[in-house]
C-alpha cells in the first residue's frame, strides 16, 4: 500500500513549480514517485485527469487502475498533481477513490486569498489568451464561481473526509517564497540544497498585460509573441492594480462566509487571520 497525495491546485498558488521540481526530484533524487504517465509539457498529470466531462471514460479509469497496481509495493510517497482536480465533480472523485482503493490516500489544496489570485488569473488568462475577456470586471463574472474554495473543496470531503485533506494557504507569511520547499516538508522529504528555482511560470506584471491586451486589439499572434517575451519581466508603463481597494473589498466580502467556514477547519490561526482580512496589501 502506498501514501498517494493528490495535488489538486488551485491554480496560480505555485503549482507549476511544484509539478516541474516532484518531476526532477522524481528522477534525480528518487525518493518520491511523480508518475510519468499522463503528464503533459508543463508535468502536470492532465492526461490523467481530464476537465471535461462530469465523469471519466474507461480509457482514463484503466490508466488510474493500472497505475494503482503498479505502485502496490512501493514505501516511498507518491504525488499526482493536476489543477483540473479542484474543478473535480463528485463522480470523478468516487473513480478516483474506487481506482485508488486499497492504498492511503491524502489531498493537499493550496489556495491564495481571491483578491490576489484573480488578479494573477486575469493577468494569467490575458497571457495565454490575448484579447480573451479584457474586462476585469466581466472576467471576475464569469469566472467567479471557480474561486470558491468551500465549493471546489466539496466533492473531496465528501468522498474522503476532512481528515484525509490539507489545506496550505498561499501566502509568502505562511510557505515563505517557496512553495516546492513547503510541499516536500509536507511529503516528509528532506531538503534537496541542490534543486533549480523554483518559479517555472512567471507571470505578467500588470504593465506587461496592458501591452499584450492592446497589442490583441491588432493582432491575437503578435500579442502571444509579446506575451512570451513579457514574462517574468519587469515591464515599465502603468502598474496600476486591475482591482482597486474598493474592488477587492468587495471581492472578499463576496467570498467572506464560505472562507471563513474553510478556515474554521482547515487552517491555522496565522494563516486564517491572513485570508480572511478584508483586503489583500499590495506593496
Amino acid at each position: 500500500m502506498a501514501r498517494i497525495w493528490l495535488h489538486i491546485g488551485h491554480g496560480k498558488t505555485g503549482t507549476s513549480s511544484i509539478q516541474c521540481a516532484m518531476a526532477d526530484r522524481s528522477r534525480l533524487r528518487r525518493d518520491v514517485i511523480y508518475p510519468v504517465r499522463g503528464r503533459g509539457d508543463q508535468m502536470a498529470h492532465h492526461g490523467l485527469f481530464p476537465l471535461k466531462e462530469a465523469a471519466y471514460g474507461p480509457e482514463i479509469i484503466q490508466m488510474l487502475q493500472q497505475l494503482s497496481q503498479r505502485l502496490a509495493s512501493v514505501n516511498i510517497p507518491v504525488l499526482l498533481s493536476s489543477e483540473h482536480l479542484c474543478h473535480a465533480s463528485k463522480r470523478k472523485v468516487t473513480q478516483i477513490a474506487r481506482a485508488f482503493a486499497g492504498h492511503e490516500l491524502r489531498v493537499v489544496y493550496y489556495i491564495r486569498r481571491q483578491d490576489d489570485l484573480l488578479a494573477s488569473s486575469f493577468r494569467q488568462r490575458q497571457s495565454a489568451q490575448p484579447g480573451a475577456f479584457p474586462d476585469p470586471n466581466l472576467f471576475l463574472e464569469r469566472f467567479s464561481k471557480g474561486f470558491d474554495f468551500e465549493s471546489r473543496l466539496q466533492p473531496w470531503r465528501a468522498v474522503f473526509g476532512d481528515e484525509a485533506i490539507t489545506v496550505r494557504l498561499y501566502h509568502p507569511e505562511v510557505v515563505g517564497s517557496d512553495v516546492v520547499g513547503d510541499i516536500e516538508r509536507l511529503l516528509g522529504l528532506p531538503h534537496w540544497p541542490d534543486r533549480a528555482p523554483a518559479q517555472r511560470n512567471p507571470s505578467l506584471t500588470a504593465a506587461g498585460t496592458r501591452k499584450v491586451m492592446q497589442a490583441a486589439t491588432v493582432s491575437p499572434d503578435a500579442a502571444r509573441r509579446l506575451a512570451r517575451e513579457l514574462r517574468g519581466v519587469d515591464t515599465d508603463g502603468d502598474n496600476s492594480p486591475f482591482y482597486d481597494e474598493s474592488n477587492r473589498r468587495m471581492l472578499m466580502e463576496r467570498y467572506h462566509h464560505s472562507n471563513r467556514r474553510v478556515a474554521e477547519q482547515f487552517l491555522d490561526e496565522q494563516s486564517a487571520a491572513l485570508l480572511l482580512k478584508a483586503y489583500f496589501q499590495i506593496s
